[in-house]
């Protein structure tokens, strides 16, 4: 059984986000489908275009969906928000979101285009009405500036809002909420961001546990998503225990097997534990070193090991190289 755990996270935030606001998400899934027209009815679920036009419709409030980016809460995004909030900096954030966060909007994607002293965010959509698209925007606009105040505060200083069509009737809420100079009857969608600006400190950054978020949500989207593979979901659980790691037996328990069952499970699918377990341990260990100034003592002693001197072992072995010669190496 596939699904696309990133996706997950963002449905769920979603969901939360319309209870706040006084919508039933079932109720509102459900009016999304019965409100298509005979040669768009089935089963498939309901586009982010379609389920964003109903809420407006059930709710009366025509301001829904610019709404939707206040008060945002990046915890409820899982992994992948708290990834967000130990990034170093917005720029850093932004990249995150880029490599990470595409599968959020379906028929959309963001472009991102260089520029001499900034980037460009374009947004670009393949489907929907241009009401509807109007409203895609305004939900991920207003989203952007609710994670931006996450991160690092209410300064927008540079930064500016296309818009690819006309100015609407309700633009007074577009200039309270996204608080940026804004242009309509543009080309493109897309937010400019200068360089001072993607150079802001996240609030909450922690270099530390950014790897780990990193490498849980590089666990997810490397397909390991195969919810009936045991190795894939031995891996996940190991992730998320790092920095305590579980043993095989608490493993085991976890899965509701006994500890011979999952070796017999891991072993035909050409693996065992002490494989994963050593795997996880070096991933970690690489990314600690490549992406963050602690010494190599206390990397040892993020992955458990009680002497410097056991993990400078384990790392040889695992890497035909030290620790430290593997850091001058992986250093730009």
């Amino acid at each position: 059984m596939n699904y696309d755990p990133m996706r997950e996270f963002a449905v769920k935030a979603f969901r939360a986000r319309m209870e706040r606001l006084g919508i039933d998400p079932l109720e509102l899934i459900e009016a999304a489908i019965l409100g298509r027209d005979s040669a768009a009815s089935g089963q498939s679920p309901p586009s982010v275009h379609e389920i964003l036009e109903t809420a407006v419709t059930m709710s009366g409030d025509p301001l829904l969906a610019l709404r939707i980016g206040e008060d945002i809460d990046l915890a409820a995004y899982g992994t992948y928000g708290f990834a967000l909030m130990s990034c170093a900096n917005i720029g850093a954030s932004l990249e995150f979101f880029l490599r990470y966060g595409q599968t959020f909007l379906d028929s959309s994607s963001w472009l991102r285009i260089g520029h001499d002293d900034g980037l460009i965010l374009r947004l670009e959509q393949t489907a929907g009405t241009n009401y509807q698209q109007m409203l895609v925007t305004e939900s991920v606009f207003s989203q952007f500036r609710g994670m931006s105040e996450v991160l690092v505060g209410g300064s927008y200083e540079g930064v500016r809002a296309y818009f690819n069509y006309p100015r609407p009737a309700h633009f007074d809420a577009y200039q309270e909420r996204l608080s940026v100079p804004l242009e309509f009857d543009q080309e493109h969608t897309q937010i400019f961001m200068p360089d001072q600006w993607l150079c802001q400190r996240v609030r909450t950054g922690d270099p530390t546990t950014n790897v780990l978020f990193t490498q849980q949500c590089e666990e997810l989207v490397n397909g390991m998503t195969e919810v009936d593979e045991t190795a894939a979901i031995v891996r996940r659980l190991l992730i998320h225990s790092a920095g305590k790691f579980l043993s095989i037996s608490e493993v085991a328990e976890k899965l509701h097997v006994t500890e011979r069952t999952l070796r017999r499970r891991l072993a035909a699918e050409g693996t065992d534990f002490r494989t994963i377990f050593d795997d996880i341990k070096n991933t970690l260990a690489q990314n600690y070193l490549r992406k963050t100034s602690l010494s190599v003592v206390e990397v040892a002693d993020l992955l458990n090991y009680a002497e410097a001197t056991n993990f400078h072992r384990a790392f040889q072995r695992w890497n035909s190289t030290t620790p430290a010669d593997y850091r001058r190496q992986a250093s730009p």
